[in-house]
């Protein structure tokens, strides 16, 4: 993330946690601890485990994504969300062409000028009852969740 689209995903994040309620992990805020005193390879290893577990303990995955020039990173972390049967949500900030990977894995997929993300994500939480996901989380049934964290 640049500082522009990392401002703009502080701002997303924003809206899950306090419209929305939501616990939101987001990878970009997460601390290693003595990160500077480490080297690349470690401090990479420690960020991916944690992004592994937080992907693991989530109980919806939402893809913020420009389309197909998403990073491979983001791609990869959408895929093992699906892997594990996550509910995934993809929202793309373009009008762009996007992957057929990325659209065939969500659940629900939107598309959204960055000038209209924060109300099309705020009509996503309003709505997601219809969906089948309501929270907080307790339990999972078939084509039903409960969803109490959101990992963006």
């Amino acid at each position: 993330c640049d500082t522009e689209n990392r401002y703009n995903m502080v701002q997303i994040s924003k809206v899950f946690r306090e419209y929305g309620g939501y616990e939101v992990y987001c990878p970009w805020e997460l601390k290693i601890e003595n990160a500077w005193d480490m080297p690349q390879e470690e401090w990479a290893r420690r960020v991916f485990e944690a992004d592994i577990k937080a992907i693991q303990e989530c109980d919806a995955f939402v893809m913020i994504t420009p389309g197909r020039e998403s990073t491979a990173g983001t791609n990869w972390e959408n895929g093992y969300a699906y892997a594990l049967n996550k509910h995934i949500v993809v929202i793309q900030i373009t009008d762009k062409s996007t992957s057929l990977m990325t659209y065939s894995s969500a659940n629900e997929f939107y598309n959204s000028s960055l000038a209209n993300c924060l109300d099309t994500i705020k009509e996503i939480l309003s709505n997601w009852d219809y969906y089948g996901i309501e929270k907080p989380c307790l339990e999972r049934k078939k084509g039903y969740y409960k969803c109490e964290t959101v990992l963006t």
